[in-house]
């Protein structure tokens, strides 16, 4: 299931325009992959801020057994890696090294389970029956990373075998290839190397938790006026339509509510009585199961059997 798609940007080289482009096809392949999957949970473009530390991830893959962090890098001529795992980029027939994604992508990976340690998991990491007897936490899950180049580029290796590397169109199948060792690894019960594995609720409101958490860019005052001045100038004005959806307040009837998170989802507070009220969601058929996905102040209700995204409220902004 695809819970984000990469941000809009700002390209303001052709650098940035063929990463951007690395990023958008991989975007394409997960989705094709996973779109119908209820057990594999793909965040594309996340950013997570920790004290006064970012990390950005290109897409984060949440499956049963843990997390698996996809770096994309743009590559249209060749790369070699050598056997001290040293990175180097040929490119007119020049030779210039490059910073190692593998090793990038690891250290997104440590901040990923820093940052999940810290959250609290009496209810999120909710484990199955078998786990419910084993010491566990966050940080036991599996963390495992994987470079995708473009499928144009050539991956020259000096002899060495990388798993973590691999073209764009064969992502999935590594991905796939991880889970199943996880799985076939939990179905061996007698083994003293059981992996953890996420509740089906658990994995949805970790998912849901992250996406709430995403630190976008932000924009710089220049590209900010640039972007209202082409709003104005090509938009008509139309009037602004708060939300879509009037909630409402089941205790005080008052309908001064904001969408809230919490342990068991998203959730209507009451602004007047600080009351809790619960979401019903419906869609065109009774056998749907739609879910919101927040975007900034803004939710959105997804359903995937019918292939739709709709606006269904947006937050009041904090004054």
């Amino acid at each position: 299931m695809i819970l984000k798609n990469t941000d809009d940007k700002i390209i303001s080289n052709k650098y940035e325009q063929s990463g951007i482009k690395a990023e958008k096809d991989m975007c394409f392949y997960l989705q094709r992959a996973y779109q119908t999957e209820d057990n594999i949970y793909v965040i594309n473009d996340l950013r997570l801020k920790m004290e006064d530390d970012y990390a950005q991830i290109d897409h984060l893959i949440i499956h049963r057994f843990g997390f698996i962090i996809v770096e994309s890098k743009s590559v249209t001529t060749k790369v070699c890696v050598n056997k001290y795992g040293e990175w180097k980029r040929i490119y007119n027939d020049k030779e210039s090294g490059m910073p190692s994604p593998i090793q990038q992508a690891k250290r997104q990976a440590d901040f990923l389970k820093k940052y999940l340690m810290q959250k609290d998991s009496s209810e999120i990491y909710r484990d199955n029956l078998v786990n419910k007897y084993l010491s566990t936490s966050i940080e036991k899950f599996g963390y495992d990373v994987l470079v995708a180049i473009s499928d144009s580029g050539i991956i020259e290796r000096e002899d060495i075998e990388l798993d973590e590397i691999c073209k764009a169109d064969t992502i999935t199948e590594r991905v796939n290839n991880i889970i199943d060792r996880y799985t076939k690894q939990f179905s061996k019960i007698l083994s003293i190397n059981i992996p953890n594995q996420f509740h089906q609720d658990s994995l949805k409101k970790l998912s849901d938790l992250l996406v709430s958490e995403h630190c976008p860019f932000a924009k710089s005052k220049e590209a900010v006026k640039k972007e209202v001045k082409i709003v104005k100038e090509e938009t008509p004005v139309v009037p602004t339509v708060k939300t879509i959806n009037k909630g409402s307040c089941k205790k005080c009837k008052s309908t001064n509510v904001q969408i809230a998170y919490g342990k068991y989802g998203y959730y209507y507070k009451c602004q007047d009585c600080n009351g809790n009220s619960n979401i019903s969601l419906s869609c065109r058929k009774s056998s749907c199961k739609p879910r919101l996905t927040k975007e900034k102040e803004k939710f959105y209700k997804v359903c995937k059997d019918c292939n739709t995204k709709e606006l269904f409220f947006v937050n009041d902004l904090p004054k």
